[in-house]
């Protein structure tokens, strides 16, 4: 099936890009809460485009629901932390969803497996890297004593724009526990002050910690 893509149409683009995720992810085996270690002694890129991450319900931010709404709270936040922290990373490029759609040709039409081939000829990079938020729930209280604690879950993907191969994985899923009910996480809370997090602190810590550990990228 061949889809035709038009600049005006921000939704259809998002919603290729979602499946074409989708079906990647499914070639790719999960690694909760960790990173893929597989990628060893590589060479950064020469050239990184970032996407925009899109959210597991693949319904951007028109869901309706608290939860697609969650999500696509989620998704935004995730654009805003990787172009902070990508900042001083020489070989990437992050792209909002306008920018794609002013890279797509007016009445072109493209086949959903070669978007980001095309894109990786447009932008002359080398890889894309793809992120989709599966959870983002706000912490319920505050510092101190929290009814509900924050939570955040996603995928990455740094995927080859010329044979679509995934070049580099990392998965984060976590909901902040408390140091009673796990002893196990006192470094971490430690490193938190004792104190219930954001959902958007969670979320940046995951980002940071996830981009430090990919061999493809150079400052």
């Amino acid at each position: 099936m061949r889809f035709f893509v038009k600049i005006p149409c921000r939704t259809l683009t998002l919603v290729m890009l979602s499946s074409l995720l989708f079906s990647l992810l499914s070639c790719s085996g999960k690694n909760s809460g960790g990173t893929d270690t597989t990628a060893k002694n590589v060479q950064p890129l020469a050239s990184i485009t970032v996407l925009p991450a899109e959210t597991a319900s693949g319904k951007g931010s028109s869901g309706g629901s608290d939860e697609s709404e969650n999500l696509s709270k989620g998704a935004d936040l995730v654009d805003i932390i990787m172009t902070q922290e990508t900042a001083d990373y020489r070989n990437v490029r992050v792209l909002t969803s306008g920018q794609i759609e002013d890279l797509m040709k007016e009445d072109s039409e493209f086949a959903e497996s070669d978007m980001i081939r095309h894109l990786g000829s447009v932008l002359h990079c080398d890889a894309v890297l793809m992120t989709t938020v599966n959870r983002y729930r706000q912490r319920v209280g505050g510092e101190l004593a929290a009814e509900s604690p924050a939570s955040a879950s996603f995928q990455m993907r740094l995927v080859d724009v010329k044979t679509k191969a995934v070049l580099w994985s990392a998965d984060f899923d976590e909901t902040q526990e408390s140091l009673l009910s796990n002893i196990l996480t006192f470094n971490k809370a430690q490193s938190r002050g004792f104190k219930w997090i954001s959902a958007e602190t969670l979320m940046t810590q995951g980002i940071k910690d996830r981009l430090a550990s990919c061999p493809y990228l150079k400052k």
